[in-house]
């Protein structure tokens, strides 16, 4: 449904900036200048997988080994290959079926066909095709239970790879039996005492997803180490648990215990950070991180520091400690403590003053972590940076730009910012135009000078004001930029912007979308994250109208970091609908993102691909279980009767939506809530009461939302 679609999401958390990556600057490189296309790379083409497939075929060993290959980096995308690869690891050379085996690991579950031949392969001699073929089933999960005869005895394996990879292989396949756990367990903690490197890490690995059920005996092992002085053992089982997330939280005691009573700062930071990951128990852990946070260890007060961050807003007790760590000696431990008050967000407030010195007084690190900080806190950072451009500090240009961040919560900074269109600094005269843009409909007393650069500018600083009036909303644009779209101009940065504006302005015309898509795609993987996000903000917009731009959208999700830009990916990937379920595994990791932002895009992802996301509801079971955020909880709720539509589960869902549908100050919101109301077919008078009241909204949408669920009520 593209009413989800505001620069406000339904399902964020907060209208200010999300959560800022360690030590960056969601601006990027101090250049924002609009032209939403500077120096794009090309996304290569996906390859053809019928053509791949012929290549299996091929007499050639080398061709097969290299088509299965590429196969193989298709992922599931290739599934449709699963019958050729299978006859290869039937018949093909050694080098060839090992590339098939890993192939079909990389498609996953989707590759269950090959299971018998793949079990086949565990009863021969080959240790390398062995050992990928374990790893093949564990990627392939619970439909490769059929081969668990084979994989159970490699438990008595020799060989060190073998046997781990074979015990974490079974824990993946059939992760409910505790009979099998409690075989694989024991193994996988003898595997973090060996001496190589990779089945030592894989041990790991296994343990922390294994999750809860592995704790205890984590735990166990975990007092023995220690009153063996075995400090290093000590410090790899703090890392499985961090690696566990969420499903350490039964640690949490005993390493709050460490933190308080262990003087190893070694193992003092890995349980810090290990109590970040598993983000539980706020009212616990928050007092002994910010316990330690005076710890005489550099690296103990950064790690608390991280770990609070961890916590967000959640962490706000601790921002009178982390201001503190401003003025530390130690550079990490300023720039760990300012992306903390960050993470934190507007709940920091009171840091602004510290922020705002320490981004003065620099290194240049420190000046755009504090910078990023004072960004995420938003509205009460804006007087601070105001004065920087009042003072005309050397810093102004950075300020112009976090305002931009702020958007817009940053209103009062409209006048100075206005006054900076005249500014004779071409960087500063562009940066204010974006950063008025970002501002939105606030912003329209700029509207008359935009209109005269959009007019009579020919560098830069047009294509930054059609992108400042688009945002804005602006009708008295319209005319113009669909003059300057018209045009022929070799200028392809200003067809590309003017393009990106009329998406915006009418985002279901075909001729416009066809117009606009290629170019808006090449855009993704521009150098710039504001023109990354605008693109993936544009292209949502069209929604399942853009389905040509998923394998680029998917593409740029894989390699993208700036998490504002992460966003707008997976919205657009959501607004395609269906279509778009391909990109599951890639969208999947941040339902467990330690950014609650990321985490609802993601969840609100899965509840538009539907059914094909079945295999996602255990960790959104798990947000359920582990979350304190109403909103969040709210999201996960409506998300799983999407996705897992049963009576029990609409049960669970209706009166939080019945809250939503009157309380929710995002209309969006109220819709979605009146839709599923009327989809749920519950019969309370709480209910009935709540889709009364939403039937009087002033939204129009909402009011027929409501009105249609009434009526499927009462029929």
């Amino acid at each position: 449904m593209n009413s989800f679609l505001s620069t406000d999401h339904w399902y964020s958390q907060r209208s200010a900036p999300g959560t800022m990556l360690m030590r960056q600057l969601l601006t990027a490189g101090l250049t924002l200048a609009i032209c939403l296309l500077a120096t794009p790379l090309l996304l290569s083409a996906s390859m053809d997988v019928n053509k791949l497939v012929q290549e299996l075929k091929s007499n050639n060993e080398d061709a097969q080994a290299l088509a299965a290959h590429q196969l193989g980096e298709l992922g599931p995308s290739a599934k449709a290959a699963v019958p050729a690869l299978i006859s290869v690891v039937k018949e093909g050379s050694v080098a060839a079926r090992s590339e098939a085996i890993t192939a079909l690991g990389k498609i996953g579950p989707d590759a269950s066909a090959a299971v018998p031949e793949l079990a086949k392969v565990l009863r021969g001699y080959s240790v390398i095709l062995k050992y990928n073929t374990l790893q093949a089933l564990r990627q392939i999960g619970p439909g490769a239970k059929p081969a668990l005869k084979q994989i159970m005895p490699l438990l008595e394996s020799n060989n060190s790879y073998l046997k781990i990879s074979a015990a974490w292989a079974a824990a993946k396949i059939d992760p409910e039996n505790q009979e099998t756990l409690n075989q694989v367990i024991p193994i996988l903690l003898e595997g973090l005492n060996i001496s190589i490197n990779e089945v030592r890490n894989d041990a790991a690995l296994a343990l922390a997803q294994i999750g809860a059920p592995a704790v205890k005996p984590l735990l166990t092992t975990l007092k023995h180490e220690h009153e063996a002085n075995h400090n290093q053992e000590c410090q790899q089982i703090c890392d499985v648990l961090a690696q566990m997330g969420a499903g350490g939280e039964s640690a949490i005691p005993t390493l709050i215990k460490i933190l308080e009573k262990v003087d190893d700062p070694n193992l003092v930071w890995r349980a810090a950070h290990a109590l970040g990951n598993i983000r539980s128990q706020p009212e616990k852990v928050v007092p002994a991180l910010t316990e330690v946070l005076t710890n005489k260890s550099e690296i103990v007060r950064a790690n608390a520091a991280i770990s609070l961050g961890d916590f967000g807003p959640e962490a706000k007790s601790a921002v009178p400690a982390l201001t503190k760590l401003l003025s530390d000696p130690e550079l990490n431990v300023k720039l760990d403590a300012a992306t903390a008050l960050g993470a934190i967000g507007p709940d920091a407030a009171s840091a602004v003053p510290e922020l705002a010195s320490a981004m003065q007084a620099g290194p240049v690190s420190l000046t755009l972590t504090s910078a990023s900080a004072l960004a995420a806190i938003g509205d009460a950072s804006v007087p601070a940076l105001n004065k920087m451009l009042q003072d005309d500090s050397p810093l102004k240009l950075l300020a112009v730009h976090v305002l931009g961040e702020i958007g817009t919560g940053a209103g009062a900074s409209i006048p100075e910012l206005i006054k900076l269109l005249d500014s004779t600094d071409p960087e500063v005269k562009m940066s204010a135009i974006t950063s008025l843009g970002e501002m939105g409909p606030a912003a329209k007393k700029a509207e008359p000078q935009l209109l005269e650069i959009l007019k009579s500018a020919q560098d830069r600083t047009r294509n930054a004001a059609v992108f400042a009036l688009s945002k804005m909303g602006s009708k008295a644009a319209i005319p113009e930029i669909k003059k300057l779209a018209a045009e022929s101009s070799d200028d392809e940065r200003l067809q590309l912007v003017c393009a990106w504006a009329l998406v915006r302005n009418n985002p279901h015309d075909p001729e416009t979308i066809k117009t606009a898509l290629p170019g808006l795609t090449k855009a993704l993987t521009d150098e710039r994250p504001l023109v990354r996000r605008e693109a993936a903000n544009a292209i949502s917009l069209m929604g399942p109208e853009a389905k040509s731009a998923i394998p680029a959208l998917t593409a740029a999700l894989k390699e993208e970091e700036n998490p504002r830009v992460i966003q707008e990916l997976i919205t657009a990937l959501a607004e395609i609908g269906p279509a778009a379920a391909p990109a599951i595994s890639a969208i999947a990791p941040y339902l467990n993102s330690g950014n609650v932002d990321l985490r609802l895009v993601a969840t609100y992802a899965m509840a538009r691909f539907g059914k094909v996301a079945k295999a996602e509801v255990p960790q959104l079971e798990k947000t359920l279980k582990s979350s304190n955020n109403n909103m969040e909880n709210a999201v996960t709720l409506w998300a799983l009767t999407k996705i897992d539509p049963t009576p029990q589960r609409a049960e669970k869902a209706a009166p939080v939506m019945a809250k939503v549908v009157t309380d929710h100050p995002n209309p969006d919101a109220r819709l979605e809530a009146a839709i599923s109301l009327g989809e749920y077919g519950i019969k309370t008078p709480e209910i009935k009461q709540a889709l009364e009241a939403a039937s009087k909204d002033q939204d129009p949408r909402v009011k027929k939302a409501a009105a249609a669920a009434l009526k499927k009520l009462s029929s």
